[in-house]
């Protein structure tokens, strides 16, 4: 069976209960809404569609974004132009804020899966809304604490010598981050064989291979641009 234990997610919502606690409201149903209007005052929109690069790896970025809506591949390249899929941002993350406040090159391309939208705001604006309603410093010290946490997870996988044991690390990090929980107590995550190659850093072949071992074995089962962990814990 597969399991590990998941990592958190941070969304727009957990924001928005930041910002109520902040201005002392107390709504019984939790919306987004108030965020976004606030953080649209602050910041500007931008609209994506499917292939458009957001940022390159070793751009300098003056801003922070926060996706509303859409799906967004994290890709990191080596320098002999391997190119490794470390994630997909959705609606409520945010992405830029150590290049912003660290003043570091961006680390990693950001492309536009899905038709979206971002919101950047730019570091004056933040630092004064941090400063207005500090309890959102909360909200993005456990955003940057989850990235944190899947860059050790990377890590790991990384010293890992068995293609089999991070084909295994990558499946149960994407799924806890991406799946879709079924009834029958499976996750699937809809991710294409050769996308999930990229994220275990091999080649197609070699993980397609290790994922047919893990099918007949009934660990997994694969579909057309789709894969589903069969046994997964609760998170």
């Amino acid at each position: 069976m597969l399991t590990r234990n998941p990592l958190p997610s941070l969304d727009m919502s957990s924001l928005a209960d930041a910002l109520r606690d902040a201005l002392g409201t107390h709504e019984k149903t939790p919306s987004s809404d108030g965020l976004v209007a606030l953080l649209s005052d602050l910041g500007r929109r931008h609209s994506w569609v499917s292939g458009d690069i957001l940022v390159r790896q070793g751009d300098a970025v003056d801003q922070v974004s926060l996706c509303l809506s859409g799906s967004f591949r994290v890709m990191i390249n080596s320098a002999d132009g391997q190119a490794m899929l470390l994630r997909f941002l959705k609606p409520g993350e945010l992405f830029g804020l150590p290049s912003m406040f660290a003043g570091a090159a961006f680390p990693t391309d950001v492309i536009c899966e899905q038709d979206g939208e971002t919101l950047s705001l730019n570091k004056l604006a933040l630092q004064r809304l941090l400063v207005d309603q500090p309890i959102l410093a909360i909200g993005l010290i456990e955003s940057l604490a989850i990235r944190v946490a899947e860059l050790f997870s990377l890590i790991e996988a990384t010293l890992l010598q068995s293609l089999r044991q991070r084909v295994h690390l990558r499946l149960i990090v994407l799924a806890n981050a991406h799946g879709e929980r079924l009834r029958d107590g499976g996750v699937r995550l809809s991710l294409s064989q050769q996308d999930f190659a990229r994220a275990v850093n091999a080649s197609r072949q070699k993980v397609q291979r290790e994922l047919k071992r893990m099918e007949h074995e009934g660990l997994v089962s694969l579909g057309y641009r789709s894969i589903t962990l069969l046994g997964m814990p609760n998170s």
